[in-house]
């Protein structure tokens, strides 16, 4: 494991990062089976240390990360203390795990763990292993200056035990460092010494990856070409099968794209934009096909811009919008800036200045700059160094000086009588005496001057005093007459909403969870019987607190007349329709602007006679948990309101229901709430997936105990901070 996940890092880190997030995509494990068969094989009675090591054995061959936790930290629950090295292979795991859940902090955390352990093993290979982990995570921390002593602790460690494979991995691990921080020259002097490596051992895919790096670092254009074309050429049809190796060719096709289309763009000539897309074609749908969605997203904007070239911008932008869906949390904030750059200059091509200015907005929001601690270190040590020299410069001065009044000293000794120095001494003493009370008496005056101005501002000073306390009574008057009010206004938003009794009478399990952010709310929920149907219906209205619970009485009276009857309850897309419709035609200024707000809704109908769900989702997340397994409700990414790309209708979906299964509607409060370590001025978001696994965990068990869980983990996850959106979420049993 240990060879092989960071023999991954730099390839997976600039190409294939594997896409873990399950809100956005569903595939398989290719290690599922593995993992199954060795979980068959604990039994309740086996001892604890065999369980320990087969649960250390999940956690080695799975390629999940959250797989690879889990297990990983069963396996130290049963491992024995005395059992060093099964402690130090977990908490390699463990860490690996961490930082492929973008979380280098606690992967730091256990890194440490494991190089203790391996201290005390004396195990050479896996302490230069452990440098290697610590300086990748120090990378992503940004504390550069630990970074490269970790890296060249490791250096000196793999060359004292020749260890040459580690050895070219690591310097390829410090080349892509210096690349990521600016320094190319430097990068390329390190992919080459580990190229020179990889080629004495005759290490091919490996060496080709230092071509690759070479190439994607070289600033000359037709160099960086010759080195990607190097690479290619290494990888033949023997490598087929070797899927580090088709990584590298894949990657270098993206890139052998890339840099042509730069060249062609330069140039505007076609023969270049032509090379660029026989290079895309070559790569196709393969790093789809292997899980490389950030990657696949990558390729599909080389074509994007091969067809923009060709002044096919319209295709272009099909292209992008068609593959949007591949940005997630897992994507490098990098490469969705790039993402959005693109999309805003085709829309300018296209002469759509808003959706334009949109995208360049979104660019701007994931541009993400890198301080570097060894330059700040530099300036410091600079800053230093000039304090010292002009210390020393106003040394040498001051002992000249005191030198010239030596000389003019004794000159003065020399040359006057005694007598005479003494009356020009005290002449000097009267004439400096006299000046001085001149100067003392000028002073006494202003001072009495001041210590009237003094006076008068004091007296001016408490005028304004209470002039400022009149009016802040007033302010505080006002103020509680506001507050009066908007408590008046909450009661009556509660009386719209659903009552619990109401919800209870329709869906007799359930759990409602409802925190408004201020005193009142803009999300709002109903529950309604039509017909055969039980109606569930979660709304998100723009903004919060006032204009927000506006907004939502506005949507509280509409469906009271959209969600009336049988049929209406059977179509919930058209509800959503009639809905969006209301609110464009409502909320309209004047005859030259309109309001854009709107609400996020979903609209669950359930018939439990023929054990079905139809539902309509406007650009809101939903989860039905059945049997342990969260399934996503597909639903449409627009809002009910005006939005820059809207579908004619919203879509109507059918769900087979079956007997225990929970439906969960909730809008996105919970999900962006703040919280963490308080070291983190701004705290981080509690995240959707950090809630599914909360409620998957516990969905069988009673809605009272789960309510509070839920409250119990958002109000430690906050930690104190202040809630920064309404919380609305509704779980139903069927």
């Amino acid at each position: 494991m240990k060879k092989f996940v960071f023999s991954l890092f730099l390839t997976l880190t600039a190409f294939c990062i594997l896409a873990q997030d399950a809100d956005n995509k569903d595939y398989a494990d290719p290690t599922q089976p593995l993992v199954d068969s060795i979980l068959a094989l604990i039994t309740p009675d086996m001892p604890d240390t065999a369980k320990a090591r087969q649960y250390r054995n999940i956690g080695q061959i799975s390629g999940t990360p959250d797989t690879v936790l889990k297990y990983s930290t069963l396996s130290l629950e049963y491992c024995d203390d005395s059992d060093l090295e099964l402690h130090s292979d977990n908490y390699d795991y463990i860490s690996w795990s961490y930082y492929m859940k973008n979380e280098p902090r606690p992967s730091l955390d256990y890194v440490f763990k494991e190089l203790a352990i391996n201290e005390k093993l004396n195990n050479k290979t896996y302490i230069a292993n452990c440098f290697v982990s610590i300086a990748k995570c120090y990378f992503e921390l940004n504390y550069r200056d630990s970074t490269f002593y970790f890296f060249n602790k490791a250096v000196d460690l793999y060359t004292e035990i020749n260890d040459s494979a580690e050895l070219a991995y690591t310097l390829r691990s410090i080349g892509f460092c210096k690349q990521k921080l600016g320094f190319t020259q430097s990068a390329i002097e390190y992919y080459t010494k580990a190229a020179e490596l990889d080629s004495a051992v005759n290490n091919i895919p490996y060496l080709a990856n230092d071509y690759q790096y070479i190439g994607t670092a070289e600033e000359d254009k037709w160099r960086s070409l010759d080195y990607l074309k190097k690479a290619l050429s290494l990888l033949n049809s023997k490598y087929d099968d070797d899927y580090y190796a088709n990584i590298i060719k894949y990657g270098t096709l993206q890139e052998l794209a890339s840099a042509y289309m730069k060249i062609a763009r330069e140039t505007n000539e076609k023969k270049y934009a032509d090379s660029a897309y026989i290079y895309v074609k070559k790569v196709g749908n393969s790093l789809l096909q292997l899980n490389e969605y950030s990657d696949h997203l990558i390729t599909c904007e080389i074509y994007a811009e091969y067809l923009s070239f060709y002044g096919k911008n319209k295709e272009a932008l099909n292209v992008l919008l068609e593959n949007e869906k591949y940005l997630d949390d897992d994507v490098n904030n990098n490469e969705i800036a790039d993402y959005y750059e693109l999309a805003s200059e085709i829309y300018t091509r296209l002469g759509d200045y808003k959706n334009a200015l949109a995208c360049y907005k979104k660019m701007h929001e994931y541009k993400t700059t890198y301080a570097n601690d060894s330059t700040l270190n530099v300036l410091a040590s600079f800053q230093t160094e000039q304090a010292v020299k002009i210390h020393e410069a106003e040394k040498r001065e001051l002992e000249a000086e005191t030198h010239r009044l030596e000389i003019i000293r004794t000159s003065l000794i020399i040359g006057l009588a005694l007598v005479l120095a003494v009356v020009v001494l005290i002449f000097r003493m009267l004439i400096i005496k006299r000046k001085a009370n001149q100067e003392l008496l000028y002073k006494n005056q202003m001072l009495d001057q001041q210590n009237s101005e003094i006076m008068a501002q004091r007296e001016e000073i408490e005028v304004q005093r209470d002039v400022i306390a009149n009016q802040w009574r007033e302010v505080d008057n006002i103020n509680k007459k506001l507050i009066d009010s908007i408590n008046y206004a909450r009661r009556i938003q509660y009386a719209a909403i659903s009552l619990k009794t109401e919800v209870d009478k329709v869906f007799p399990q359930n759990m409602v969870f409802y925190r408004p952010c201020d005193i009142v709310s803009g999300d709002f929920y109903r529950v309604a019987q039509c017909g055969k149907y039980r109606v569930l219906i979660i709304a998100d209205c723009t903004g919060h607190g006032i204009p927000g619970a506006f907004l939502s009485m506005l949507g509280i009276s509409a469906l009271k007349e959209f969600c009336a009857t049988e049929e209406d309850a059977a179509n919930p897309g058209t509800i959503l329709d009639r809905m969006r419709n209301f609110i464009k035609s409502t909320l309209i200024s004047d005859l030259k602007d309109a309001i854009d707000d709107g609400m996020d809704m979903t609209i669950c109908s359930f018939d439990l006679e023929a054990m079905e769900m139809r539902y309509a989702i406007a650009n809101q997340t939903a989860f039905v948990i059945r049997d342990g397994e969260a399934i996503k409700l597909k639903g449409d990414r627009m809002p009910v309101g005006r939005y820059v790309i809207e579908k004619e209708h919203f879509t109507t979906q059918t769900l087979p229901l079956k007997k225990g299964d929970v439906v969960y509607c909730f809008t996105d409060g919970i999900q962006d709430q703040l919280g963490g370590d308080l070291k983190n001025e701004i705290g981080e978001k509690f995240l959707r997936r950090n809630l599914l696994s909360l409620l998957t965990a516990n969905h069988t068990k009673p809605f009272n105990t789960q309510l509070k869980m839920l409250d119990k983990a958002i109000t430690a996850w906050s930690n104190g901070r202040q809630q920064v959106d309404d919380m609305t979420l509704i779980g139903i049993r069927v």
